[in-house]
């Protein structure tokens, strides 16, 4: 096909490699456009477990993708049952959660109590009650 541009006449020439068009790579002008990579070159995988700023996503085709994120759930399911370095982990993590609750609650407790403290201190009976249902609330909870 021949050009011209600012006087000056040249021709386009087709590339001498084939191309194969991989997937749709988004939209301009509302027309999608394709990736084109030479025939020699094979298309990309999916990566999948990439993490930006905390959020994680994945980049190809989503059914690949899906895939994927299965296989190495099972691949881990696998080697979860084999490591038992890991189940000791998980319980030494129980045991950290459960004396965090404790702390917590008696934290919350603590609290109360002063705040009922105070309130009778003030002889305002309307936050007194307040109070006492929230503390039969928390003795109940637990």
């Amino acid at each position: 096909m021949k050009f011209k541009y600012r006087g000056i006449d040249y021709e386009s020439c087709a590339p001498a490699t084939e191309v194969i068009e991989g997937e749709v790579g988004g939209q301009y002008r509302g027309t999608s456009w394709k990736h084109h990579y030479p025939r020699h070159i094979p298309t990309p995988q999916p990566v999948v477990g990439l993490k930006y700023r905390g959020v994680s996503y994945s980049s190809g085709h989503p059914i690949d993708v899906e895939a994927n994120i299965l296989r190495r759930q099972y691949e881990g399911k696998t080697v979860a049952k084999s490591t038992p370095e890991q189940k000791s982990t998980i319980s030494n993590r129980q045991k950290v959660l459960a004396q965090l609750n404790l702390t917590h609650t008696a934290n919350i407790r603590q609290n109360l109590e002063h705040r009922l403290q105070v309130a009778r201190a003030r002889g305002d009976q309307k936050l007194v009650q307040m109070l006492e249902i929230e503390a039969n609330q928390l003795i109940a909870h637990n």
